[in-house]
C-alpha cells in the first residue's frame, strides 16, 4: 500500500482471507476516528534506552503495545530481536522519523472530511481507529482486525497521510473472495485507489500509473494472458528485474478495471457496495468490459478458448455428494471453493445440512478440478482432514456425478 511520500518499496504481505473483517464493534460516525499514537511514543522510549540498556529495550514496546502493535507482528515486526536487530542496522534511517507525527492534528480534519465521504458513499461502513506504528522498514500500512496500521518509520512527512489512509480504509470494509489470482489481488489493490481517491481527492501512485499508460497495449496483453495465475510477480510487490517497470503495476490495472466498471453504472452509490462486495473477481471484470479487446486479441493469436482465460477449471460440471464427518455433534460445517458453486472462498455462505449428529451433508453441481475446504464459517475455523497433513486446500478431480466422503479430525482454533 503506498503513498508518494512512503520509503519505498512498500511490501504488502496478504493471503485471500486476510480482507475479510469479522469486526462489527466500531463506530459508524466518522466523526468519531480516533487516531492512536501511544506506540510511537513508547518506541522511541525503548529507542533511547539502546546504549544503555543491557538487554532488548523493545521488548517492553512489544509487551505493552496496543492491539495495533499486536496486528502488526506477523510478518512485519515478527518480535522485538527482529526489530532490535532492524534499528540497530538502520538507527540513522529511524532518527528521521522521529518527529513525523509532529503535524498529525492538521491532518486529522481532513481524515475526518474522508470518512464523512466514505459514508456518504458506503452507508454501511465501519470507521475503526488508526494505530500509528513502527516495525522493521517492510509496510507502510495495512489493516488488521484491530484497525488500520501505519508504518511511521515509512513516512518522511505526512503530505500523503489522508490518501494512505483512504486507501487502507478501503481495504478494511473489503469482502472480496474469489481465486487467489493476479486478477483478484490487482483488483483488490486498484479498486482501493480507486475509491480511495473517490473520497479523499487523493491520487497515491503515480509512478505505475505512468508507466502504466505509456505500455498499455502490451501490458494489457501480458495481464490477459496471467491474470488467472497464483503468481503475481512483476505486477506486485516486488519485480524481477525483468525490464524497466515499476512496483506495483497491478494497482493501475485493477484501478482502471474498477473505473471501467464504476463509468458504466448508473447507480453510484450501488456501485461502490458492488466493488467493495465481490463475490466473483472474474465476473467483474467481465463486467467492466475493460480488457474485453485484448481478450479478443489474445484468443485470436494464441487459439485460446476465451474460458480458459477466466478459470481453471472445465466447463462442464458435476453433481457431486459431500458427505463430511465431524468431531462435535454441535459443529456446524461450511464448504467453500474455487468456482460459484463453491462460493468462491466465502466461509460463510454455503453451510452443509445436518443428516445427524456427526454428519452433514450438501450435494453441489461443480466444474473440475475443483479446490476447496471446510470451515466452521470463518477463515480461523478451518478444518483438519483425516489422512491429509496441514490445511492445505482439498482437491477433486471427477468425471461423473457421485459421493465424497471427508472426516474432520480438529479445527484450526481448537489445536
Amino acid at each position: 500500500m503506498t503513498a508518494n511520500n512512503l520509503i519505498l518499496p512498500v511490501l504488502l504481505i496478504l493471503s485471500f482471507a486476510l480482507n475479510i473483517r469479522a469486526q462489527t464493534n466500531f463506530s459508524s460516525n466518522p466523526l468519531e476516528a480516533k487516531f492512536i499514537t501511544e506506540d510511537v511514543q513508547r518506541f522511541w522510549e525503548c529507542f533511547d534506552k539502546i546504549d544503555s540498556s543491557s538487554t532488548n529495550p523493545f521488548n517492553e514496546y512489544v509487551e505493552k503495545g496496543s492491539p495495533g502493535v499486536k496486528g502488526f507482528m506477523m510478518g512485519r515486526i515478527v518480535n522485538a530481536d527482529s526489530l532490535y536487530k532492524m534499528v540497530l542496522r538502520r538507527k540513522e534511517d529511524y532518527k528521521k522519523s522521529r518527529n513525523v507525527l509532529r503535524d498529525l492534528e492538521s491532518k486529522k480534519k481532513k481524515i475526518k472530511a474522508i470518512y464523512a465521504a466514505m459514508k456518504y458513499w458506503y452507508p454501511e461502513a465501519v470507521f475503526p481507529p488508526i494505530y500509528f506504528l513502527i516495525g522493521r522498514f517492510n509496510t507502510g500500512g495495512t489493516t488488521s482486525d484491530a484497525g488500520l496500521l501505519l508504518g511511521t518509520e515509512m513516512l518522511k512527512n505526512l503530505d500523503g497521510l489522508p490518501g494512505l489512509v483512504a486507501h487502507e480504509l478501503i481495504h478494511f470494509q473489503q469482502k472480496i473472495f474469489g481465486d487467489n489470482c493476479l486478477l483478484k489481488q490487482s483488483i483488490l489493490e486498484g479498486s482501493a485507489d480507486f475509491l480511495g481517491e473517490l473520497i479523499s481527492g487523493d491520487f497515491i501512485n503515480p509512478v505505475p500509473f505512468d508507466y502504466g499508460e505509456l505500455h498499455k497495449d502490451s501490458l494489457s496483453k501480458e495481464f490477459v494472458l496471467r491474470m488467472s495465475q497464483e503468481d503475481i510477480s512483476d505486477w506486485l510487490y516486488g519485480t524481477t528485474g525483468k525490464d524497466d517497470r515499476p512496483n506495483d503495476l497491478g494497482y493501475w490495472m485493477g484501478y482502471k478495471i474498477t473505473s471501467a466498471y464504476f463509468n458504466k453504472q448508473k447507480d453510484k452509490q450501488q456501485a461502490v457496495h458492488n466493488i467493495i462486495n465481490i463475490d466473483d473477481p472474474y465476473k467483474f471484470l467481465e463486467e467492466s468490459g475493460y480488457l474485453d479487446k485484448y481478450i479478443d486479441e489474445v484468443v485470436k493469436a494464441t487459439g485460446k478458448q476465451r474460458e480458459s482465460l477466466f478459470r481453471r477449471y472445465s466447463v462442464d460440471t458435476y453433481e457431486i455428494t459431500f458427505k463430511v464427518t465431524v468431531p462435535d455433534k454441535n459443529d456446524t460445517v461450511y464448504i467453500t471453493g474455487n468456482q460459484p458453486g463453491l462460493a468462491n472462498w466465502n466461509p460463510e455462505k454455503l453451510m452443509l445440512k445436518r443428516t445427524s449428529d456427526f454428519e452433514r451433508q450438501i450435494t453441489l453441481k461443480i466444474h473440475t478440478p475443483a479446490q476447496f475446504k471446510f470451515t466452521r464459517g470463518t477463515w480461523d475455523k478451518e478444518a483438519f482432514i483425516d489422512g491429509i497433513e496441514g490445511i492445505p486446500n482439498l482437491q477433486l478431480e471427477v468425471s461423473k456425478n457421485g459421493e465424497a466422503e471427508y472426516k474432520v479430525l480438529n479445527w484450526k482454533d481448537k489445536q
